[in-house]
């Protein structure tokens, strides 16, 4: 599963389609993931493999995108205004730039991968959530890591947890305009335990009615951005079964 955020600036007026691909690269790549690196080391080839693969391919599609749909009279003014090195093929990453989120799930391990701002929350089994890291201190504001940074591949951040007898229950991906419609961080993260608890009640298909009316009202009422959430839900909430 995976979710991305388009920067949206003026300057990164393709960043709409650069978030699609982004989605698109890290499933392909997470798919692929489990048959990488040296006698199936999934840990060695996320840690290696899969930054290096995320930025390159996602880079790949850009230019393919950009072949099949060169600029416009308007879009080249809006590149020499705003952007004046992405005229060539060389760089045109700033126009399509735009953050991911993914995570993978096997019979044994449980992957996350990051780049940019956005949350991924973990929810145990007892309703506990939390994050596979630490918040990164330079994603203030509008400022984020990004496919399109000069930095991507060391800037993308991956963790590979090993399923134990207390494997998540529960796995929440959220573009940045959800936890930034929240005062505080707690009541952002509480939002993991309170899914849980209404899919033990009400079931998944509550909460796939439910979640765009959550975000709407979330977005309204604080960030006014666009939200994105994926949810990742083993077997009945944590409950012994086939996963969801």
């Amino acid at each position: 599963m995976a979710v991305a955020d388009g920067h949206g600036s003026a300057s990164s007026f393709r960043s709409g389609a650069g978030a699609g691909m982004a989605v698109q690269t890290a499933i392909e790549l997470l798919r692929e993931l489990p048959g990488r690196g040296p006698e199936g080391d999934l840990a060695g080839a996320a840690a290696d493999w899969l930054p290096r693969q995320l930025a390159a391919r996602w880079r790949e599609a850009v230019i393919g995108h950009l072949a099949s749909h060169p600029f416009s009279t308007a879009d080249l003014e809006i590149v020499k205004a705003r952007n004046p090195a992405a005229q060539s093929l060389e760089a045109p990453w700033r126009i399509y730039g735009s953050t991911v989120l993914g995570v993978l799930a096997t019979a044994t391990h449980v992957v996350y991968v990051q780049l940019g701002d956005g949350d991924i929350l973990i929810v145990s089994a007892a309703g506990e959530v939390t994050r596979p890291w630490p918040r990164d201190p330079r994603l203030l504001g509008v400022e984020t890591t990004s496919l399109c940074g000069q930095e991507a591949c060391p800037d993308t951040r991956v963790m590979v947890q090993a399923i134990t007898g207390d494997a998540p229950a529960l796995v929440l991906l959220a573009t940045d305009g959800y936890s930034n419609s929240f005062r505080e961080d707690e009541g952002f993260l509480r939002i993991g335990t309170d899914i849980l608890e209404i899919i033990r009640q009400e079931g998944m298909e509550k909460v796939g009615h439910s979640l765009e009316g959550w975000l709407s009202e979330a977005s309204e009422c604080g960030s006014g951005d666009d939200i994105t959430m994926g949810i990742l839900c083993r077997g009945v909430a944590g409950e012994a079964g086939d996963g969801d």
